[in-house]
């Protein structure tokens, strides 16, 4: 694919950086995946780094895939709090850092209530179900899925976004 349609709205997506950014990547990805987890870690600092230096506008949105391993992470991603984008994404790395303990937490919600002080009573699932119909309209099927300037890359084809600057 290499044209994709999604609404950047900021009630259904964490915005950084200026919209005259000379690149712009959105970023598909679900709290409870570790291979969502394994790419935003590893280019993090990158991603913030060009953000930063007005090089790319990034848009992070988090899919609730319907896969019984995702559930979890489908809960997680229904807590981020989209009109606080820099909780959000203190929120967002920290879940990443102990994904293993959200995970095996028999109660998400108690687990994100205690462990993060967040309450668990914010529920975004309306951008969830815009979320899940931008993603189903683009054709993705896999997290993460990471389109850099209108191009998708997902599974084997992800490469480090310092190499797409």
């Amino acid at each position: 694919m290499s044209s994709t349609n999604f609404n950047n709205a900021d009630d259904t997506t964490l915005n950084f950086g200026a919209p005259t950014a000379a690149h712009q990547l959105t970023a598909i990805l679900n709290l409870g995946c570790p291979d969502s987890r394994q790419w935003y870690q590893a280019n993090r600092a990158g991603i913030f780094q060009a953000v930063q230096t007005g090089q790319l506008q990034l848009h992070l949105k988090f899919w609730n895939k319907p896969v019984a391993d995702l559930a979890k992470g489908n809960i997680a991603n229904n807590l981020i709090d989209y009109a606080q984008p820099a909780q959000a994404l203190t929120f967002i790395d920290a879940v990443f850092a102990q994904q293993e303990a959200l995970n095996a937490a028999p109660d998400v919600k108690h687990y994100i209530e205690t462990k993060f002080q967040l309450s668990a009573s914010l529920d975004t699932s309306t951008a969830a179900v815009q979320v899940a119909r931008e993603v189903a309209a683009n054709a993705i099927t896999s997290l993460p899925t990471i389109i850099f300037d209108g191009t998708c890359y997902f599974g084997a084809t992800i490469v480090p976004v310092t190499q797409l600057l």
